[in-house]
């Protein structure tokens, strides 16, 4: 039997791929911005690197550390922080077998331009954009070419200065939906649905998931045939996403496709009751499944959680199982930095939405005490 395989992998929070990666039998070398406990558990190496000035990673400390701890021809994984940065992704690929979208096709799908395009020809509704300011700016959201997360979303009035990157966006009315993705740069599968949401008060940071998304099944077959229109149009290798808003009268608009593993990864592995790590690669490698896997388990879920207040991570912090993306011990965070990531599995949506509730309010009091113990 031969070695499980050495990969690099690269995301902002890397835990949810390491983790995926150590279960489907590889040995992953992590590099992200926070260096989780979870993530170092599961990793054969791994190490932290700072933020660009205004880019998810500083690019000399990135390139440095994928050469320190993984060098080529090392093949990479990489998640979120490069759908803004082809440039830098191209750079880390360099010598290496790269097992995901490559660069050319992250920069064309994460154009706005060539995207609506896309959507015009393939007949799927997508949010007029525009580079001019609207003359009513009510009604309209400024966003930020390769933005992820959500975070760079924000209202066009009173949205100030624009960056070179930023366009216009009609907002549209729905709930958000995403299709879990899996391509060999030909065909594409849709692996599942799911409903997520935003952090509170207005951030338009993404928070959480839920699978299955439980739409009508003529809602769903539409999504489901434009989330493959589109994959496919663009050539998706291995893990992404296509993001909807879908309306209660069975309308809906794509907003986007990201041309990676997202954050809802774990809640999706859950759901289908299996690492996807594998899946990834193996399609990344031309080996796409004729079908998607089955689901295995009924409602999952998954959020994040935001620190409540200013607070040092305590000395051996004792973790539920159910918490992930564990803020290492000193580790300062500030009212709002994120702090962990909680799961639930349940037989209904509202009981698995009410166990994460309890467990982020069950997550937080334990920190509180931990902290003023410590």
């Amino acid at each position: 039997m031969p070695p499980p395989e050495r990969i690099l992998v690269c995301a902002i929070s890397g835990r949810a791929l390491a983790q995926s990666a150590k279960a489907a039998g590889f040995l992953p070398l992590v590099l992200d911005r926070f260096g989780d406990d979870d993530t170092c558990a599961a990793a054969d190496g791994c190490a932290t690197v700072a933020a660009g000035a205004e880019s998810p990673f500083s690019t000399g400390s990135l390139l440095d550390a994928a050469t320190s701890i993984a060098p080529p021809p090392m093949p990479l994984v990489y998640g979120s922080g490069f759908d803004g940065a082809p440039g830098l992704l191209a750079r880390l690929a360099q010598g290496r077998e790269l097992l995901g979208m490559p660069p050319g096709g992250v920069a064309r799908v994460k154009d706005p331009w060539d995207f609506a395009a896309a959507c015009a020809r393939l007949g799927i509704p997508h949010p007029p954009i525009s580079a001019e300011p609207p003359a009513d700016p009510g009604g309209w959201l400024v966003k930020r070419r390769g933005g992820a997360g959500g975070s760079h979303v924000r209202e066009a009035r009173g949205a100030g200065r624009l960056a070179k990157a930023d366009y216009f966006q009609r907002r549209v009315a729905g709930s958000a939906v995403s299709a879990a993705l899996l391509g060999d740069g030909r065909r594409c599968l849709v692996l599942a649905l799911s409903c997520q949401w935003q952090r509170p008060h207005g951030s338009g940071h993404y928070a959480g998931a839920l699978f299955p998304a439980g739409l009508a099944a003529p809602v769903e077959r539409a999504l489901r045939d434009a989330a493959v229109a589109i994959g496919e149009a663009y050539g998706v290798v291995g893990l992404g996403s296509a993001d909807f808003l879908a309306d209660e009268e069975g309308g809906f608009h794509l907003l986007e496709v990201n041309p990676r593993p997202g954050a809802a990864l774990e809640a999706a592995e859950l759901h289908l009751g299996m690492p996807l790590f594998g899946l990834h690669v193996a399609a990344a490698r031309g080996r796409l499944p004729p079908s998607p896997p089955e689901p295995s388990a009924g409602v999952t879920a998954t959020e994040i959680v935001w620190a409540d207040r200013d607070l040092v991570m305590p000395e051996r912090f004792a973790w539920p199982d159910w918490a992930g993306d564990r803020t290492p011990a000193g580790v300062v965070l500030g009212r709002g930095d994120p702090a962990a990531t909680v799961r639930a599995v349940a037989g209904d949506p509202a009981t698995a939405l009410a166990r994460l509730a309890d467990r982020r309010v069950e997550l937080l009091r334990m920190l509180a005490n931990a902290a003023r113990s410590a």
